[in-house]
């Protein structure tokens, strides 16, 4: 979500829009992250809907404080957006990061788009999942220009696999590291590196100790910054039992890594498999353990894929494209004139 505010307030025409980020549940480092590229941000603490009577106050209060022509929601339910419209008068749009609710388990549920003007999916299998209203895809973007080049990749003497992303069981986390453990005695230079906290940390940290590969597996914790830790890995790796939109997976991409990734959600969007990437059943291990066999052994199809990884993220997601597409967006709902 931060970058997607990030890349709207840097690509919209600032004579038009301007942009400030409100978000509900309390301060955080985010909030800074904002703030550093200059763009207005500020927090609250209203993250328990109506059974929080003063924190709804507080999110109206802090919206009739200034005149919004657009509320662009990437959190909450109706209360928020029926708050947000009775506040402000503006139109609301809401933004459908997921097709699930973790808590509730893995299966994609159906979304409604009542009390909204537009709803924007960040992928059509998220698409596919609103009812009641129209939707429209608008696909994550990164700062690539399309005569960029593919980042220039250097073999290393070990060989280091990497993936990110929080550690819970929608993540998938432990198949990698199983996938890790069958190939140890073929490779016995390689390496698994995860970015990433979450709560199963200490379950995950647990199998790598029984499998004895604490020397060859690293957890590196959350990473605000995952460039430089992109440019020592030599394969990416996304075992997701769910995925709305690999942003991880497109950041790797864009850094010019082979991916192999779970098939699930919006990742066959994103990856052309055997073209940009591979694609695999969720949870199998035998498949993940092949695909990675055959990156391994061979550094030249590495190289080659990344390459196709990185055309792939500059010619079809790319920030001045998402930046375009929420220009038309907002330009249709304000009735004004395109451009």
């Amino acid at each position: 979500m931060v970058r997607i505010v990030r890349t709207l307030a840097e690509g919209l025409d600032p004579a038009r829009y301007r942009i400030q980020a409100l978000f509900l549940e309390g301060p955080g480092p985010l909030v800074q992250v904002l703030q550093q590229a200059s763009v207005p941000a500020s927090s609250l603490d209203w993250w328990r809907g109506m059974r929080d009577p003063m924190g709804a106050w507080r999110f109206w209060s802090s919206l009739r404080t200034q005149k919004f022509a657009i509320v662009h929601l990437h959190f909450g339910g109706r209360s928020v957006s029926s708050l947000a419209r009775a506040a402000t008068h503006a139109k609301i749009v809401r933004h459908q990061h997921g097709r699930i609710l973790e808590p509730q388990g893995l299966a994609p549920v159906y979304v409604s788009a009542r009390g909204t003007d537009a709803v924007v999916a960040v992928s059509q299998a998220v698409a596919d999942r609103v009812v009641d209203g129209p939707v429209r895809v608008i696909y994550a973007g990164l700062p690539i220009s399309p005569g960029d080049p593919p980042p220039l990749r250097h073999a290393n003497a070990e060989i280091v696999i990497g993936t990110a992303g929080r550690l819970v069981e929608l993540k998938g986390m432990e198949y990698l590291i199983r996938a890790v453990a069958a190939l140890r005695t073929e490779f016995p230079a390689l390496r698994l590196e995860i970015a990433g906290s979450g709560p199963q940390r200490a379950k995950l940290e647990e199998e790598v100790a029984r499998a004895g590969l604490s020397t060859h597996i690293k957890f590196l914790g959350w990473i605000d910054d995952i460039g430089p830790v992109l440019s020592r890995w030599d394969v990416f790796v996304l075992p997701s039992l769910e995925e709305g939109f690999p942003v991880a997976a497109l950041d790797a991409m864009a850094a010019g890594l082979p991916v192999i990734a779970s098939s699930v959600g919006g990742v066959p969007e994103l990856i052309e498999d055997e073209k940009s990437g591979w694609l695999i059943p969720p949870r199998d291990v035998e498949a993940l353990t092949a695909r990675l066999r055959l990156l391994l052994g061979n550094s030249e199809l590495r190289q080659s894929v990344g390459a196709a990884a990185f055309a792939r993220v500059r010619d079809h997601f790319n920030a001045a494209q998402m930046a375009k597409a929420f220009g038309r967006l907002y330009d249709e709902l304000l009735g004004e004139s395109q451009r």
